[in-house]
């Protein structure tokens, strides 16, 4: 009996946060002017993408991504073990990686738990809040690294302690370089008060407006990935005398060689 009440009283607590989030305004915060890189993004309606709503009222989107030309599987991990602790120089400029990851959308990436090794940026167990919006969009929330390896990474969003899909990224290596792969499952799996969460997620979060272009978005941040990661990768500066494990974001600082300035596009 005591169970039961436990699970009634979780249930309707849960049923009046959805109510209470359903009039709560979306985010709106201050979005950071756009960067003047010197490069521009390929077309995203050349990858192949896909949105589907599951019986249980779940979000699947899968994203083949354009492919990722001379870029190593183990590139790619590196660059997300970094990217919420370093800068980079372009031209005397210096931005957070954050920002270079996408020229126009990106706001704050943070890590607000560290990883379960006690190591910098992401890696397994760290939970990673980031803000960023798409298009008119605003996009606020965080998510626990659940695998991080040279050929994935599995997130699943967090909110007040629970999770709501899992997003696998799959780094595969090619003949000319890396595939990069997306499966996003949005939603909950809850008995009972599962279908109420997921008709929450998708008339009030993730509507097909923003869906499309949270895939626009995608697309264009993973293929800007060419322009620099390659040089990036190459022309780490460390110092010296500071092993990995007290790196912050105070020591790390990137600077691309010349010849990724002159970088236009991939055809």
């Amino acid at each position: 009996m005591a169970l039961l009440k436990a699970l009634i009283y979780t249930i309707l607590t849960i049923i009046l946060l959805l109510c209470f989030l359903w009039f709560k305004p979306l985010p709106s915060f201050h979005h950071d002017s756009p960067r003047s890189l010197p490069w521009s993004l390929p077309d995203y309606k050349t990858a192949k993408t896909s949105i589907e709503i599951l019986a249980d009222g779940r979000i699947k989107i899968t994203i083949a991504h354009l492919p990722l030309i001379n870029i190593e599987p183990k590139m790619v991990a590196w660059f997300y073990k970094v990217l919420p602790i370093s800068t980079i120089d372009i031209k005397g400029e210096t931005y957070p990686l954050y920002h270079i990851f996408h020229p126009t959308e990106h706001g704050v990436i943070t890590v607000q738990e560290a990883a379960t090794d006690g190591s910098l940026g992401m890696g397994v167990g760290a939970l990673v809040a980031r803000q960023e919006w798409f298009g008119q969009f605003n996009s606020k929330g965080a998510g626990r690294i659940i695998k991080f390896s040279d050929q994935e990474m599995v997130i699943t969003p967090e909110k007040f302690g629970l999770h709501f899909g899992k997003i696998t990224h799959s780094f595969n290596q090619t003949n000319v370089g890396t595939q990069y792969n997306v499966e996003s499952i949005i939603g909950s799996e809850l008995p009972i008060i599962g279908s109420l969460i997921n008709y929450y997620i998708r008339h009030k979060m993730f509507t097909s407006p923003m869906l499309e272009q949270w895939v626009r978005h995608q697309v264009e941040e993973v293929s800007s990935l060419q322009f620099f990661l390659n040089d990036l990768y190459h022309s780490q500066v460390i110092p010296e005398n500071v092993n990995n494990t007290q790196l912050n974001e105070k020591h790390y600082q990137f600077k691309l060689a010349p010849s990724s300035t002159d970088i236009k596009g991939v055809n």
